[in-house]
């Protein structure tokens, strides 16, 4: 993972992002990219007319916010032993994340912003399903990334082959990794193939397979997460497409409402 890029703005939530990704630059050797929406839609005013004004005042302010950003942050870097640059983009907030990832090897977002509940949820859905590249989750408390223990959730489906391959790199620095899958009934790739993939990269892990019961399948998964209390959970995100999850609920909007430790996502 050389190229780490971390989603930046003026929220409250943005410390814990950056140090995150400072971590993961550290680890790898890596370059962090510092992406910073300019979204222009927010200061536009529509009439009962259907007409449409920009609030220059309200975008000035705004820039002059990220100006001061964009400085401080510049200070505290320089003297950090991490390469860093920024990337703007005009647009929305998913549209710029979604661009910048094109070419990241990982990108690191909040589970939520303060200030903008459930909003941080719909970018990093935007960006796992559209870009492809790999989210870092992260709590918006968070202060480090730690690489003692990592737990793998794997259902045989290719969104979860996938997140495991796209974290080969952090699972390959991980002291204790745990494969987890809830028993529901025999699959054609059974979890004992995900095991056997990590043990050719050099990667030990164990098996924890768990029966459902009276739980469903993200409550179950909860309950071992946090049982296991694992540095990072890995898993696949959105196995029945956007649209069923947004009307049904499913394990990846659970986890990222209930789960208090950094989720790497891959679609």
């Amino acid at each position: 993972m050389k190229s780490i890029m971390v989603h930046a703005g003026v929220d409250n939530a943005f410390e814990g992002r950056l140090q995150v990704g400072l971590d993961l630059a550290r680890r790898f050797h890596g370059h962090v990219s510092l992406i910073l929406p300019r979204p222009t839609q927010d200061y536009a005013a529509f009439d009962m007319f259907g007409g449409a004004h920009f609030i220059a005042e309200a975008f000035e302010a705004a820039e002059d916010e990220r100006k001061k950003l964009c400085t401080r942050i510049d200070a505290r870097l320089t003297a950090e032993d991490v390469p860093w640059d920024w990337q703007k983009f005009d647009g929305t907030t998913s549209d710029a994340l979604i661009d910048a990832a094109r070419l990241a090897d990982i990108l690191v977002m909040s589970l939520d912003a303060a200030g903008a509940e459930g909003t941080s949820r719909a970018w990093i859905s935007d960006v796992v399903t559209a870009s492809h590249t790999p989210v870092l989750a992260v709590p918006a408390k968070a202060t480090r990334l730690s690489f003692d223990r990592a737990m793998v959730a794997y259902d045989g489906g290719f969104e979860a082959a996938n997140a495991l391959r796209a974290s080969l790199p952090m699972l390959q620095t991980v002291t204790n990794v745990r494969i987890s899958k809830i028993e529901l009934m025999p699959e054609k790739f059974p979890v004992t193939d995900a095991a056997t993939y990590l043990s050719r990269h050099g990667i030990k892990a164990e098996i924890a397979v768990t029966v459902k019961g009276d739980q469903s399948v993200e409550e179950r998964l909860l309950a071992e997460t946090n049982a296991w209390r694992p540095d990072f959970l890995v898993m696949g995100a959105y196995g029945h497409g956007r649209w069923r999850e947004t009307l049904f609920g499913g394990v990846t909007r659970f986890m990222l409402s209930e789960l208090g430790i950094p989720i790497l996502l891959a679609h």
